[in-house]
């Protein structure tokens, strides 16, 4: 038999629970509160016994919504939910309140019992997070994940209304300038202030968002005919163009803009965005300043699209589409650890066509979605004979945002896996744009954990480009960060690339992601992404996509590069990375000679070519280099060398003016000899500046 709480120790409990706890009579008078009520709601006991509960009424609620919430008690003997009441002080606050009718033996209701929990904090955070993955921080305007549903709502009201829909791309002409010459500070503050014009500007029923850097998108609805559309873009030109005075200093900017116009530009809300974007660029080709409409060609287009898909649908059929693979390694190991699957088309008449000539026009289609199942099961086809043949390698293949928002994506995918049993499904990982996996995070992130359970692995590709918050980054439980080689390639030479991938390498470390570099294709790019914590990569450095049948060959004779296994085991100072640039910087001005001497190109700064001081390497050599490694005797073996070779590709170029291109060629043998022997120096160098560490 269960023994009950004392009356001493339940008036305890009552009295120390967290939350707040009203007693009422059947006169609704408070006969009791405890302590937590007084503290969410600022009245002492004393000052509420036996006073009506109508004393924290926020007024926020009806007559209907109390009639609803006594017909719950008087019916069913309780009510529970949400409800805005008042604290003492006046503060409204929102609260989850459950109320029980307490009976007596006879039946007849004695007491109400309401508990209440503040949540009004809560609701904060949650309304600030949700405010977060919609509107740019800095600007406060709809981020470009809001500016497209707001923009794809436009689309089907001015399908109804059939109305006109401009979508204007707006960028600040030569904002980098600014930004390098009076600071990102000044940036930002100038950035506000155009945002704050651009929404003063536009009408109740047009939107300006923020899209990244200095790009913003203005969408303008329920327009009657293309004046409406350049009266507005001459306002905007004329407003940003006004002088911004910051501190006292007046700020001269001028815009460049891209429009295009629905339903003549008959496509969805990303590609509305993509088409004002090509004509905002149109624009600054133009000499900036100015606007420009997109061509959108339709009918052409259309039909051009429509012989595409009917071709693409034939080829997959006639078995004409290809899957190559690039490999994936471990630069710090040296271990291959996998490869990338990358569909080709074999085209009967125009040869072997590459993923961004057709993929593009397919992707809005059911047909990518034919492809992407064809693409993995050709993987897990190609898994099965590596196996047999002792090779096991991850193979990672591409998933389209339609193929994976499909409400029957898993179960199509298992009935694909069902007919490969021998291959373990660790092996196969998939691959999703970032930009994607924003389309719909919940569903996205549904999948992703299935598939995890079935022993797949999931990876974001183009990781940076897709405006993710950082809720995002959270929510969605990929197990890879793919960093886009759009920032790879730069690495070397902008500071800014360096420090956004320094980013992504830290956010990965914090979420406990892997992370792997695409786009690799200097040793110097492995080193530094060895350095900041990127140890997998990929990239023709490492290896170009290849058939299949190429794959065991290549295997079998990969040797990791020999500088990243020089640097694997080593603690290399980020103070000492420009001593490799500085050999990149060299191999890059020898071969704008040897593409001078080719007709490739013109372009060669005399002050550079004449002057050993003037050039990159030059730099470096005279200011860092001389600062930090005079005291190594190597280091001046290289200056000998290096005014050769400034002399050498002097004589070159004359030669090559003069008409001379044989001698010029037979001087250029002689300029690749120096080169290597500048580059053993550095290398020398360089383990001895990892020898002294």
């Amino acid at each position: 038999m269960t023994k009950s709480l004392s009356p001493e120790i339940a008036s305890i409990v009552l009295s120390d629970i967290r939350d707040g706890i009203m007693v009422t009579n059947t006169k609704n008078e408070i006969v009791f509160v405890n302590k937590a009520f007084s503290k969410v709601t600022g009245y002492s006991e004393k000052e509420v016994i036996g006073c009506n509960p109508n004393i924290l009424n926020s007024a926020r609620h009806d007559d209907g919504f109390f009639i609803d919430m006594w017909n719950s008690l008087n019916q069913a003997g309780h009510w529970k939910g949400e409800i805005w009441d008042k604290r003492k002080n006046g503060e409204v606050y929102l609260e989850f309140l459950s109320i029980s009718a307490i009976k007596n033996a006879e039946g007849n209701t004695e007491h109400f019992v309401a508990v209440f929990t503040d949540i009004n904090e809560k609701r904060k955070a949650e309304q600030q997070l949700d405010r977060a993955a919609l509107y740019d921080v800095l600007t406060d305007l709809p981020n470009r994940n809001q500016t497209i549903h707001y923009l794809q709502n436009k689309i089907n009201t001015s399908r109804r209304n059939h109305k006109l829909l401009a979508v204007v791309m707006l960028d600040l002409d030569d904002f980098k300038l600014t930004n390098d010459k009076f600071g990102h500070d000044l940036g930002d503050r100038l950035l506000v202030v155009i945002a704050q014009r651009l929404k003063r500007l536009i009408r109740s029923t047009d939107m300006v968002g923020r899209l990244g850097g200095d790009e913003f998108a203005i969408i303008l609805s329920d327009l009657n005919n293309f004046d409406e559309v350049e009266q507005m873009t001459n306002r905007i030109n004329s407003l940003v163009a006004s002088s911004i005075k910051v501190d006292g200093k007046k700020y001269k900017l001028t815009t460049s803009l891209g429009i295009t116009l629905f339903p003549f530009d008959d496509a969805d809300a990303e590609m509305l965005l993509r088409h004002a974007d090509q004509a905002m660029y149109k624009a600054k080709e133009n000499g900036k300043n100015q606007s420009h409409l997109f061509d959108v060609e339709k009918d052409q287009q259309a039909q051009t699209r429509r012989e595409l898909l009917q071709q693409l649908s034939i080829a997959l059929k006639e078995d004409e589409l290809l899957l190559y693979y690039q490999p994936k390694v471990n630069m710090r190991t040296g271990k291959i650890i996998g490869a990338e699957a990358l569909i080709r088309w074999q085209h009967p008449e125009d040869g072997l066509i590459g993923p961004g000539q057709f993929l593009p026009h397919v992707e809005y289609h059911d047909l990518i979605i034919e492809i992407g199942e064809w693409v993995i099961r050709k993987a897990l086809t190609q898994l099965s004979y590596w196996i047999s043949k002792g090779l096991k390698l991850t193979v990672s293949v591409n998933i389209a945002a339609r193929q994976i928002l499909k409400r029957d994506f898993i179960s199509s995918l298992k009935e694909i896996i069902n007919d490969f049993p021998e291959v373990p499904l660790e092996l196969l990982e998939l691959e999703i744009l970032e930009s994607a996996a924003l389309e719909n995070t919940d569903h996205v992130a549904k999948v992703i954990a299935q598939c995890r359970k079935m022993g797949i692995h999931f990876a974001l590709d183009d990781f940076g480009t897709g405006y993710a918050s950082l809720s995002y980054l959270r929510d969605i439980p990929a197990d890879v960060l793919k960093i886009d080689q759009s920032f790879v390639f730069n690495i070397l030479e902008k500071r800014k690339d360096l420090a956004l991938i320094e980013g992504i390498i830290g956010l990965a470390a914090a979420f406990q992601r892997t992370v792997i570099a695409e786009g690799i294709e200097k040793t110097e790019q492995g080193v530094l992404l060895m350095r900041l914590g990127c140890d997998l990569g990929q990239g023709f450095g490492i290896a170009k996509p290849m058939p299949a049948e190429n794959m065991l060959l290549w295997v079998n004779n990969y040797q990791p590069d020999p500088e990243w296994s020089l640097w694997a085991d080593t603690s290399w100072e980020i103070s000492d990375f420009p001593l490799l640039v500085a050999q990149h910087d060299h191999i890059k001005w020898v071969k704008n000679i040897m593409m001078y001497i080719e007709g490739k190109t013109n372009s060669l700064n005399p002050a550079i070519l004449i002057d050993h001081h003037e050039c990159r390497f030059g730099h470096w050599y005279y200011e860092y280099g001389m600062q930090r490694y005079k005291h190594i005797e190597n280091f001046f073996d290289i200056e000998p060398i290096h005014i050769l070779v400034h002399q050498l590709g002097h004589e070159i170029v004359k030669l090559c003016d003069a008409g001379e291109i044989a001698q010029a060629r037979e001087k250029a043998t002689e300029l690749l000899q120096l080169k290597d022997q500048i580059l053993e120096k550095l290398a020398v160098l360089q383990r001895k500046v990892v020898a002294s560490q």
